[in-house]
């Protein structure tokens, strides 16, 4: 806030205007006054010049009445007219000079009365000067009263965004705190993640002991026919194939998944370097504004430095704010990269199913070449023996009848052997 200097009371200058007025309406009737009492004056004088006239006219009168009441004096009546005549022209003479008297009055009257009245008219238009002048110091007092209460306001206004920037801080807080649970819940996946990682070790070790059972089950098979073998090496060379290149995509996911979570660490490290310099620079600001309010009386006089630190503050809550959004784009970064690293679980699991359902099918296979084999080595046995029976006494079969049996064995064998190899050709797909 700013003091402003004190201005003038306008209650000083309604008094000044009224006090004007005042002075007009008594120059008015002092004019008239004037006027009406030099009027008045030139009136009595005239009314009494009209008055000795009529005194003289009385006396004229008496002086002819009293003539004709001496008609019987020694004079002549030619006498007494002479007289009559001067005294009418006399008293004619005394009237023309009462006249130019009053005239003469009346005009002296009007000049003295026209000089007061120019007078009176100066000192009116100085007032009114007087007055117009401080109606224009009024305009600008008050213009300049208005500006700094605009001023005003907007100080206020400005102490009221920073109100508004110390709740936002609190908001910013709060939003720190779900970033920690956040954190927290990350932290936590990061520990079933490695609970299914361990999961899948341990089926991998599963895999392999499963595969070294089934090489040896296929070193106990070498019995069998070059076909059965060639079949066999064929599927153990595309067991292999799957088997590497489900190796391979493993490692690349587990080198992925290393990466990521590296590229995670640095940002998680960063992003808690940039929350702390946030929080020093909100102690900073909490400081600031504490020094801030105990200083309000020195901001009240010194307007320009609270503009200037003002400014500053603003800057710094926009830097705050530039800093929050970087934060929260990380923290959606982070996000994102666990819904993709969940994903990618995802499709591990479903993999690692496959993997079993397609060692589940291979255990079956191996399961029906051992009968197989087992049905080879038994017909084989029964064959040798009835090769050895009938080597034992091969002389003694003579005729059509040896020939028939030993062509009717060999033929059942035959279909037998073929049975078995389509079965197997069907099992192994």
């Amino acid at each position: 806030m700013v003091h402003a200097k004190p201005a003038p009371k306008p209650r000083n200058i309604s008094k000044a205007v009224v006090e004007m007025q005042s002075v007009d309406v008594v120059l008015e009737f002092t004019g008239g006054a004037l006027k009406a009492a030099r009027w008045s004056a030139a009136d009595e004088q005239v009314n009494v010049l009209e008055a000795g006239a009529i005194a003289v006219l009385h006396q004229t009168d008496g002086v002819s009445a009293s003539s004709e009441l001496i008609d019987g004096s020694d004079r002549s009546r030619e006498d007494v007219g002479a007289s009559l005549e001067d005294d009418e022209f006399a008293l004619r003479f005394s009237a023309s000079q009462v006249k130019s008297k009053v005239a003469q009055a009346r005009y002296e009257a009007k000049v003295a009365a026209d000089a007061e009245l120019l007078a009176a008219r100066k000192k009116l238009v100085e007032r009114r000067y007087e007055v117009a002048e401080w109606e224009r110091e009024t305009k600008k007092v008050t213009t300049r009263c208005e500006d700094l209460q605009v001023r005003l306001d907007a100080v206020l206004q400005e102490h009221r965004k920073t109100l508004i920037g110390v709740r936002e801080d609190l908001h910013l807080e709060k939003l720190l705190a779900t970033l920690d649970m956040e954190k927290a819940t990350r932290e936590k996946l990061r520990q079933v993640f490695e609970e299914q990682q361990q999961d899948l070790t341990r089926a991998q070790e599963r895999v392999e002991a499963l595969d070294a059972q089934v090489a040896n089950y296929q070193k106990t098979e070498t019995v069998l026919a070059q076909s059965v073998a060639h079949l066999q090496h064929r599927f153990a060379s595309k067991d292999q194939q799957r088997a590497a290149s489900v190796e391979h995509v493993q490692r690349e996911l587990v080198d992925q998944h290393e990466q990521e979570m590296a590229s995670m660490r640095e940002e998680l490290v960063i992003a808690r370097r940039t929350e702390q310099m946030a929080q020093d620079q909100l102690q900073s600001l909490r400081k600031e504004l504490k020094v801030l309010r105990d200083s309000s009386q020195q901001m009240m006089n010194s307007q320009e430095s609270v503009v200037t630190h003002e400014q500053e503050l603003k800057a710094k809550i926009a830097k705050l704010e530039t800093e929050k959004a970087v934060l929260q784009s990380k923290a959606e970064q982070v996000q994102k990269a666990d819904a993709q690293l969940r994903s990618q679980v995802h499709a591990h699991s479903e993999e690692i199913a496959a993997l079993r359902l397609e060692k589940e099918s291979l255990q079956r296979d191996n399961k029906e070449l051992g009968e197989i084999a087992s049905d080879l080595m038994q017909m084989a046995e029964r064959q040798h023996a009835d090769n050895v029976k009938r080597g034992v006494s091969p002389l003694r079969l003579t005729g059509d009848a040896a020939a028939g049996t030993l062509s009717s064995t060999h033929d059942k064998d035959g279909v037998f052997l073929q049975k078995r190899k389509k079965r197997l050709r069907l099992s192994i797909g």
